[in-house]
């Protein structure tokens, strides 16, 4: 009869295998920043692969962050509008949008599309690679597969982030400024001056300062996934399911403690 030390192991062994795993993805993350890191100077000597990249990653997207966030703007000025109106309230929507849109919902969406559409791209790229040993073809003609195919990556979204967080916040306050004028009566000279008078410049850089990191790290998750990608075509769906997981989850917590920080800070 198996007696309560062998329960233990077992217990013992059920928590410590999933801990030990966690602490090796940990350790080879942390390697992938490193080189990355190392590769930059060098990647930035080939400025056209950073240019294609910040192209196909960033561009394209600027159309969807700016749909997402108009529609949210103006659901923001409706929803605020309808039950603030019952207080005689409704001249303070246009700054509600402007502080909600820039602080927090224009970055978050931002970030939020760019991992659902480029970093989901970018984990079934280099997974394809992965299982189609192109990768390994790199390191075989001595070529380093982070500075050639990770680092263009890291730094395209680095670059790119603050753009189309501008892109959200103008397209959000938009959204808000035609849903209040045609529906709340708000004249728009009215409205834009409510916007100014509550937006500052702090917000404004941090806005755009914390979208840098967060689309470097998505870079770096998407991109240490996708190159963990397991053999099969069923390998690179599990690969781009979990890296758009991963990355929206990582932009959700980091912007909650970004924000702690800041409230903690003023």
């Amino acid at each position: 009869m198996r007696g309560p030390a062998h329960a233990a192991r077992i217990v013992l062994f059920k928590i410590g295998e999933p801990l030990a795993r966690g602490g090796q993805v940990t350790y080879e993350f942390m390697a992938l920043v490193g080189d990355v890191i190392r590769c930059i100077p060098k990647a930035i000597l080939s400025p056209s692969v950073i240019i294609e990249r910040f192209f196909s990653l960033i561009i394209s997207a600027w159309f969807l962050v700016g749909i997402t966030s108009f529609a949210t703007g103006a659901a923001l000025a409706l929803q605020f509008g309808q039950g603030m109106s019952r207080f005689g309230g409704k001249l303070y929507v246009p700054n509600i949008v402007a502080f909600a849109i820039i602080r927090a919902l224009g970055p978050v969406f931002a970030c939020l599309m760019v991992a659902a559409r480029s970093g989901g791209g970018v984990a079934a790229e280099l997974g394809s690679m992965k299982v189609t040993q192109q990768i390994d073809a790199l390191k075989a003609l001595g070529a380093n597969p982070t500075e050639k195919l990770v680092a263009p990556i890291v730094i395209a979204l680095f670059i790119g982030m603050p753009f189309l967080t501008f892109i959200a916040d103008v397209a959000g306050i938009t959204g808000g400024l035609l849903a209040a004028t045609g529906s709340l009566g708000i004249a728009p000279s009215l409205y834009l001056q409510k916007t100014v008078e509550s937006v500052h410049m702090s917000d404004l850089v941090i806005s755009l300062g914390k979208t840098s990191v967060f689309g470097a790290t998505i870079g770096l998750i998407s991109c240490f996934i996708g190159m963990r990608t397991t053999t099969g075509t069923s390998g690179i769906g599990i690969a781009t399911t979990s890296a758009i997981v991963a990355a929206n989850i990582f932009v959700l917590v980091a912007d909650l403690l970004v924000t702690k920080i800041i409230w903690m800070l003023q």
